[in-house]
C-alpha cells in the first residue's frame, strides 16, 4: 500500500505536481545564493505567483463562484495527498515554473539580439504564447484529466471570465476534451506576463542607469 492508498495514475500525478511546485523554490534558493537571477526576473516570477493565485487558482480550488471545489472533483486519495488548502499554492508554484521556462526560452533564443524583454516583440510573444498554451493543453489532457471540470463545473475567476457559462470543447486529444474554459486562463495570462516582464525590465534598467 502506498501513501494515501493512491493508485498508480494518482501517485504519478502527485509526484509530478510536487516536483513542479518544489522546483521553482529550489531554483530560487540556488540562484539567490549564486546571485544569478536579476531583479526584473525575480519580480516577474513573484508577481506571476500572485496573478495565477488570484487570477484563477484560488477560485477554482475552492469553487468560489459557480463551480465545485477541487475536493469534490477528485478522489479521496488525491485529497489526502494534496490537501485542498495546499492545492492552490502548489498549482500557483507550478505556474511560476511555466513562466520561468518561458522567460528562459526567450532569453536563449534572443541572446545575440536586442532583448525582447525591453520592447514588445511579436515574434517573442508568439513563442511565449505557444509555450504557455501547449503546456496548458498538456495539463488538461494528461495531467488533470477528469479533474478540471469537463462538465463545466469550474468556478468563474478573473482570468476565467466566462466560467461555466460558455465552455465549448475546442478539440480532443486521445478522446480527452480540451475546453475553452480551462484554456482561457493562459490565453489571458500570456500578454499579461509578457507586458509585466517588459515593464519590470525597463523599470529596473532605468534605475540601474
Amino acid at each position: 500500500m502506498n501513501f494515501c492508498d493512491l493508485n498508480d495514475n494518482e501517485l504519478w500525478l502527485v509526484i509530478r505536481l510536487y516536483f513542479f511546485a518544489l522546483t521553482p523554490i529550489l531554483l530560487s534558493i540556488y540562484y539567490w545564493k549564486q546571485k544569478k537571477v536579476s531583479t526584473p526576473t525575480a519580480l516577474t516570477l513573484f508577481y506571476s505567483f500572485i496573478i495565477a493565485a488570484v487570477g484563477w487558482e484560488i477560485w477554482i480550488t475552492y469553487g468560489l463562484s459557480g463551480g465545485l471545489p477541487v475536493s469534490e472533483r477528485r478522489s479521496e486519495m488525491l485529497n489526502c495527498a494534496i490537501p485542498q488548502n495546499l492545492n492552490w499554492v502548489l498549482n500557483s508554484l507550478g505556474d511560476v515554473l511555466v513562466v520561468w521556462i518561458g522567460i528562459f526560452i526567450i532569453k536563449r533564443l534572443f541572446k545575440n539580439s536586442i532583448s525582447p524583454l525591453k520592447k514588445w516583440n511579436w515574434y517573442a510573444f508568439t513563442i511565449l504564447f505557444f509555450w504557455f498554451m501547449l503546456q496548458n493543453i498538456y495539463v488538461e489532457a494528461f495531467f488533470y484529466h477528469l479533474q478540471l471540470g469537463n462538465n463545466g463545473d469550474l468556478s468563474w475567476a478573473p482570468l476565467n471570465p466566462l466560467g461555466s457559462y460558455y465552455n465549448p470543447v475546442l478539440f480532443k486529444i486521445f478522446e480527452r476534451p480540451i475546453t475553452f474554459q480551462t484554456q482561457s486562463t493562459w490565453l489571458l495570462m500570456s500578454p499579461i506576463i509578457y507586458y509585466l516582464a517588459i515593464y519590470l525590465n525597463n523599470k529596473y534598467d532605468n534605475v540601474n542607469n
